[in-house]
């Protein structure tokens, strides 16, 4: 008799999971009744509830990736000339400027191919001689200039002399002036005699001439002093002009030598050449409509190791996030590095969002191409509420769990989810870890369905 009821229950159990698995049109009135009743007459169905579990979840996800040179730097000439000598060949090593911690140069670049241009050659000649003509012409204006001053100093002199030499004159002249006054005065009441009066009257006009004269002399010293100075200013005005010829002379030669620095193509940092497309004797043109580069230089002590993180783990991607490297084909131990640069949006074409980690290689054992197994670390959760992912069901977008509620039925419950860390999903809101929740098999369960709790 038991085992005919226990078999009639378990019948009863199987009949309403096909129930709940049934098709997903929309059940006619009739059908919905029937069923109702089978569910009340039928045994409810025996389940072992889970409950929501706080612990630290990690969401990791494994991605491929390729390693690329960290810079890839073609070399092209500046100048047009024929190619002399190629110093370097493909997988040479070549070695950059150095600058010290002000920033000064304090060591070229390696030379990587060497130029022939013989008119530029000549040319920077022409222009140092240029220099040398524009200098020599400073030098000539400064001596112009002294000697117009030495003969403004010489005419101030002269004005000097002319003007204590019309002292004196006009001294005599104011002397024989009184003493031909006094005597024509005594002449006059009888005391002289018209002779003596006279006399004094003719030294009287000597004094006056040689007076006129020291005047005309001091005039004479002026007007040469006065013309002393705008020859100063021309001299000033020559130099200055000698020197602006000398400073077009220094920049004109300055950019020629820029460009003939050019003749010697110098490698732009440290790196290793990848590429030759230069054969000696060849013609170069300037720039890049010249053809292919010269040359190709990677930058090899720090590579880049490329990922593409898919669209929707994008958000969770950040600058510093932990990663793990294996190399493909490569014994070495896993690398712990952090992530450098991200691409911040997702690219149009593939939807992924670019990540980049800089890889050390100074020893030189990682190539460009290589491939790399990356495990990257996008959040990390402590004491997050979270349930199997068994128990986490989907509609239209919308999670959702079953919870047992009052008088053992089946309820629906919204969720709001987080990360996911393997078999476990974050739950942020819709739970408060007290609940009984249907962990195992819940898509054959449906809202309001009896169940039987069974304590595990």
């Amino acid at each position: 008799m038991n085992r005919v009821k226990t078999f009639s229950t378990r019948l009863q159990g199987l009949l309403l999971v096909s129930l709940a698995l049934g098709c997903d049109s929309i059940e006619s009135s009739p059908s919905r009744m029937n069923r109702e009743r089978a569910e009340a007459q039928a045994a409810p169905v025996r389940v072992i509830p889970i409950h929501p579990a706080r612990k630290t979840l990690t969401r990791w996800i494994e991605l491929p990736g390729q390693i690329d040179a960290f810079e890839q730097t073609p070399v092209y000439a500046k100048v047009t000339g024929y190619v002399d000598k190629v110093e370097v060949d493909v997988g040479a090593a070549v070695a950059g400027p150095e600058r010290d911690a002000d920033g000064t140069l304090v060591r070229e670049g390696q030379v990587l191919v060497e130029l022939s241009v013989p008119e530029l050659k000549e040319e920077l000649q022409q222009k140092k001689a240029l220099i040398a003509q524009a200098l020599a012409e400073v030098r000539q204006a400064g001596a112009a200039i002294k000697l117009a001053k030495s003969a403004a100093v010489s005419a101030r002199t002269k004005v000097d002399e002319a003007e204590a030499a019309a002292e004196q004159v006009q001294a005599e002249f104011d002397f024989a002036q009184s003493e031909f006054t006094r005597m024509k005065d005594l002449a006059k009441r009888g005391t002289a005699t018209s002779e003596v009066a006279e006399e004094k009257g003719k030294q009287l006009r000597a004094a006056d001439a040689k007076r006129r004269q020291a005047q005309a002399r001091v005039e004479t010293a002026r007007a040469g002093f006065a013309e002393s100075q705008p020859l100063i200013e021309k001299a000033e005005a020559d130099q200055k002009t000698a020197e602006a010829r000398l400073g077009v002379a220094n920049a004109d030669a300055a950019r020629v030598e820029s460009l003939f620095a050019f003749t010697r193509i110098r490698a732009p940092g440290d790196g290793v050449v990848t590429a030759r497309n230069v054969l000696t004797g060849q013609v170069t043109k300037p720039g890049v409509d010249g053809g292919e580069p010269l040359l190709m230089l990677g930058q090899t002590h720090i590579l880049r190791l490329v990922v593409d993180v898919p669209k929707a783990d994008a958000p969770l991607v950040a600058v510093g996030a932990e990663a793990r490297v294996n190399f493909s084909g490569s014994d070495s131990e896993t690398l712990s590095v952090a992530i450098k640069r991200t691409a911040w949006s997702p690219g149009s074409a593939s939807s992924a969002l670019r990540a980049e980690i800089d890889l050390p290689n100074d020893q030189g054992r990682l190539r460009p191409g290589m491939l790399a197994s990356v495990k990257l670390k996008l959040a990390e959760r402590t004491g997050a509420l979270s349930l199997p992912s068994s128990a986490v069901l989907s509609a239209d977008d919308k999670p959702y769990c079953f919870t047992i509620g009052a008088e053992s039925r089946v309820v629906e419950t919204a969720l709001e989810t987080g990360i996911r860390a393997g078999d476990d999903i974050e739950i942020v809101s819709g739970l408060t870890g007290d609940e009984q929740v249907i962990g195992a098999n819940a898509a054959a369960f449906h809202a309001g369905q009896a169940v039987e709790v069974v304590e595990p």
